[in-house]
Parts: structure tokens; sequence; C-alpha cells
């Protein structure tokens, strides 16, 4: 991946610092930060890209998008992908690559020494779909920004998600038609909130958390127990948890206040009702670094 060059607001700066401090990733790799020269703002371009169904059985999706606003939906029949692209900087030009079951959605940029305009001027927004009809395997990584990532209707059998700094969400509004062995998520100086994880149902999730605030949310159609290991660094950590599978939390490490709503404790651990009753069950381990962890069964 070509490196793709930003620069970030001074608080922006400050988190992922302490995120470095608590020894949490920061930003997706080969995305960095410099002070070199601003990049030119022009004429506002327009630009739409669509790739038919080809009868793949499989498709592997590579998101690298530097900075700016992303938007990812289920798409429309007929159609592999869609992408609508407003951007003003001829270097963000954004280039696709489809090959062998293999697709690659980059942010063009071949010069390394350029930055963010300070004026806050620049514009580069993406609005992608993919389509519901074939399995994907998902890698996003996104820098800076602003993003809302409604997953919904996918078939994702592998998911990765890198964020760097900014506001994000993630949304599962209905179950996953595919089986899903993992999903990741490294958080930098973002506020992220996932909605209907569940829903996702993988079979084990890893979240890394640096500086921030992360919301959680596990409910939704579980289809089979998971592992679920969550990192948080400094920052905010609220897991919102099912009532009808078994959940148990281990909170370890750090200097983290933890407060529970709807669970018990069995010994190191806190259960919620359907625990040790239910055939499926997530187990989920916690490590913190310092802020706040909230656990609550969703009613």
């Amino acid at each position: 991946m070509r490196r793709i060059v930003i620069a970030l607001a001074a608080l922006l700066l400050m988190g992922s610092s302490l995120a470095c401090c608590c020894c949490y990733s920061t930003f997706p790799r080969n995305i960095q930060i410099n002070t070199g020269p601003t990049v030119e703002v022009g004429e506002l371009q327009d630009k739409e890209e669509s790739i038919p169904l080809d009868g793949t059985e499989m498709v592997a999706v590579d998101i690298l998008f530097g900075a700016g606003e992303l938007e990812i939906t289920s798409g429309e029949p007929g159609q592999l992908f869609s992408g609508h692209f407003l951007y003003n900087v001829a270097e963000w030009k954004p280039e696709i690559t489809y090959n062998d079951g293999k697709l690659t959605i980059q942010q063009g940029d071949d010069d390394e020494s350029v930055t963010w305009p300070s004026e806050g001027a620049a514009r580069n927004e993406w609005k992608l779909a993919f389509s519901p009809e074939v399995p994907l395997e998902m890698d996003i990584k996104v820098g800076a920004g602003q993003g809302e990532l409604d997953l919904t209707d996918l078939q994702l059998e592998k998911l990765d998600i890198d964020l760097g700094a900014g506001d994000f969400s993630v949304r599962f509004n209905a179950p996953n038609q595919a089986e899903m062995s993992r999903f990741t998520l490294d958080v930098g100086a973002a506020n992220l909130e996932i909605e209907g994880a569940g829903n996702a149902s993988p079979e084990k999730m890893i979240v890394q958390g640096g500086a921030g605030k992360i919301t959680l949310d596990l409910t939704g159609d579980w289809a089979n127990s998971a592992d679920i290991e969550v990192t948080s660094g400094v920052g905010q950590l609220d897991l919102r948890l099912p009532d009808d599978v078994g959940v148990r939390v281990n909170v370890q490490g750090g200097l983290s206040n933890v407060e529970a709503t709807g669970l018990s404790r069995s010994g190191e651990a806190y259960v919620n009702n359907a625990y040790g009753e239910a055939e499926i069950e997530l187990n989920i381990e916690v490590t913190t670094g310092v802020g706040q962890v909230d656990l609550k069964v969703a009613e």
C-alpha cells in the first residue's frame, strides 16, 4: 500500500500520543503524519464507478482511505460494487482495481511530502456499496475523519477494520447470511460505536482501543458461541450485553472504574442470568488501561 500522508488537529495528535504511551496502535499501518507542504485544493471532482457481478464465488475487498468522509452500505442486485466519489485534491483520485476475486479501492497519493490542508477547504467523500449476493472478506483501513459503515445484509466471512482518528459507526441491523470466522477492530484516537454485533455473529472477535470512546453493542441474533477480546487504552468503554445468550465478562488490568448493570459476580468475573443455562455463550476478556468501563445487560 502506498502511503497516504495526512496531518491531524492538535487534539487528535495529543490523543494518539496518549494511546501510544499505553502501547496501543493509533493509526492504520502505512498511514503516517507529516508536516510537509500542504496539498493543492482544486475544483471538485465527481466520479462514479461500478463493477457488475461476474459469478465469482467469494470476493476479497480492500478499502484504503486516508481522510475525509466514508460511507458503506449494501448495494443493488446485479452489481458487485458501486461507488460515488467527491474530491478536490487531484492526488486523491480514487483507484479501483478488480481481478480474480480481489477488489481494491484506495485513495491515490503519489507524493509522500504533502499534508491535509489546515483551512478545511479540502473534500474527500466516498459512498461505497457492495453486493449482498456474494460472500465477502473485507479489510477496511481509515486514517481520519468520519465514517458510517452500515454492513447490514452483506454476507461477511471475515471483517478487519483499522481506524485512526475521528468518529465512526458500524451497524449490523440484520443477521449475517454467511458464517463469520473473525472480526477485528483496531481503533486509535477515535470514537466508535458498534451496533448489533450479535447479528454479525463472529466466532472470534478482537477489539483494540487507544484513546477515545468505544461503544460495543453485542446484542443481536447470535448463531454460535464466541470468544471476544477487548483491549481498552485511554478513554471509555461501554459494553451492551445480550440477555438471551450466556455472557461471562472478565475485566483485568489498568486503573479503570468498572460499573456493571444487570450482571452478578461469579468469582472474579461478571455473568448474566442466562450464563450456564443458554446453549450459546459469549466469553469476554477485557483488558483496560485508564478510564471507565460500563457493562450493561440490554433489555
